[in-house]
């Protein structure tokens, strides 16, 4: 591949390729990057609130799709919606995210493969510092 397309088509072909990558670890079980998104911060944080959340991935899925990730996860019995619109995980919700992040893992290792920490914090670190460039404009 060549280097020298701006930096907005590394970024867009880089994001699709990742969603095409982790959708097809996911396949089997008819979830894709997006769930994974979900259930896992329902699982670090210890719960979410639902509406709060969609704001953080909104730029990712639209309402609808957000909305149809939540009921897949309630229709399975992965998570419970309790008071004030919070989702937490059943236990057979963290049964699921456990063989899910197995899964993620092993996938982000091979995507990651021949990538130092240092390569991946500096990445990270100039794409944040283009962000509050464009933020701070």
């Amino acid at each position: 591949m060549e280097a020298n397309k701006p930096i907005g088509w590394y970024l867009k072909e880089a994001d699709q390729q990742i969603t095409s990558y982790m959708n097809d670890v996911f396949k089997d079980l008819s979830i894709t990057r997006f769930h994974w998104m979900v259930i896992r911060n329902i699982a670090e944080r210890g719960r979410i609130n639902t509406w709060q959340f969609f704001q953080e991935v909104k730029h990712f899925v639209t309402v609808q799709e957000y909305g149809e990730i939540i009921q897949l996860f309630k229709d399975r019995g992965w998570i419970v919606i309790g008071a004030e619109d919070t989702c937490t995980l059943t236990a057979a919700g963290e049964e699921a995210y456990r063989d899910l992040a197995a899964l993620q893992k092993e996938r982000a290792a091979h995507m990651m493969r021949g990538i130092s920490d240092e390569e991946y914090k500096l990445t990270l670190s100039v794409l944040n510092r283009i962000i509050e460039n464009i933020v701070q404009q």
